[in-house]
Order: C-alpha cells, then structure tokens, then sequence
C-alpha cells in the first residue's frame, strides 16, 4: 500500500509575492510553486560578497546597479522569479511592480556554485535565465577551487565561454563595464 501525497499548492504570482514579502525566509518561485532557498556557506557568502562590493565599487557614479541575492529577477517568460547571488546592468531599471523589490533586465547574472547547485546552475538556471532578452553574460564561481566560467552572448545570440584558473587573471565583464581579477573573488576565502 502506497501512501498518497498531498498535492502539490499553486500559486499565481500575485500570491507569491504577497507571501514573499511579508516571510522571513526566501523562496524562489517556479511556475507555482514555491521553494525554500537553502542557507549559504562561509566560502559562497564571502565569494557573493567580494563580487558584489568590487562591482559596486566600479559602478559608483555610473547609471548602472548591482544587486545581491536580496532583489528577485522575474523571468516572465518562464513564469520565475529567482535571486540570483548577483545581478548587474547598467541602464534603466524595468521593476516588475511599484513594491521595486523584483526587476528583469539583468544583463549580469552571476551564481556561486556548490557540489549541490552546481550542475543546476549550469544547465537549467542558465537556459532559464536566456529567457531575458537583457541577459549577455553569466558567471560561475566556484567556491572550493580558484575557477571562474564567464558565458557571453555574441550578437549572433550564441554563447561562448571563457575559463579563469590562475590568480592574476582578470575577467572582463562587458556588459557592465567592469573587471574582476581572481584574487578579488577570492579574496579571504578558504579555498581546499
């Protein structure tokens, strides 16, 4: 005798964000369903925080933003919202509504990757993430080895990728206008 599961609730986006945003713990939303975001650890918090602050640093004065996981980006094509670790464009911000806590036009997504994400990351988040029109690059980061992944769209919309292993090499980050050399990211990290 097999148990029954209790199906699965659904909820519009409208739903979502009205409980997202009085909750005390993020979840992302996908097509309905919510799901618990997971806790950090000290290697991926440091990383998110390092590209975050050299970002914002560069940026200063610019008609440009750089976000933490803390700004969801709504993929309306794929009825999503996610946070990324990092989101970046430079430009006008489209705020999915007046509450200004979700946009969609990223043109920078970055992630931290871990031995549990990291195939998601790779694969689905990044087809999802193509679904924004505003999306030209995607960076990986691993958070137990110096690697850096940088994925560009080229104007013939594919997508090349460039690796970075050694410490001094910088990864140039076009669409925002910005480089990040590898000592940077890591800096204080732990790495094995």
């Amino acid at each position: 005798m097999t148990a029954l599961r209790k199906p699965q609730e659904i909820f519009t986006p409208a739903e979502y964000l009205e409980r997202e945003r009085a909750a005390e713990e993020k979840s992302e939303y996908l097509n309905g369903i919510l799901v618990a975001m997971a806790g950090n650890t000290f290697a991926h918090d440091l990383i998110k925080g390092n590209i975050h602050s050299e970002l914002n640093a560069q940026l200063k004065g610019r008609p440009c933003y750089v976000f933490t996981s803390d700004i969801k980006v709504r993929i309306e094509r794929a009825n999503q919202f996610r946070y990324p670790d990092v989101s970046a464009l430079c430009g006008p911000l489209q705020f999915h509504d007046g509450e200004k806590d979700a946009y969609e036009n990223p043109s920078l997504i970055v992630e931290v990757l871990s031995k549990s994400t990291g195939r998601h990351d790779r694969a689905q988040k990044f087809a999802l993430y193509r679904f924004l029109d505003s999306f030209a690059e995607y960076l990986l980061v691993a958070q137990d080895r110096m690697h850096a992944e940088l994925f560009r769209k080229q104007p013939d919309g594919q997508w090349t990728t460039e690796s970075y292993t050694a410490p001094d090499e910088v990864v140039t980050l076009e669409s925002v206008g910005c480089t990040l050399r590898l000592t940077e990211i890591y800096d204080k990290v732990p790495l094995s």
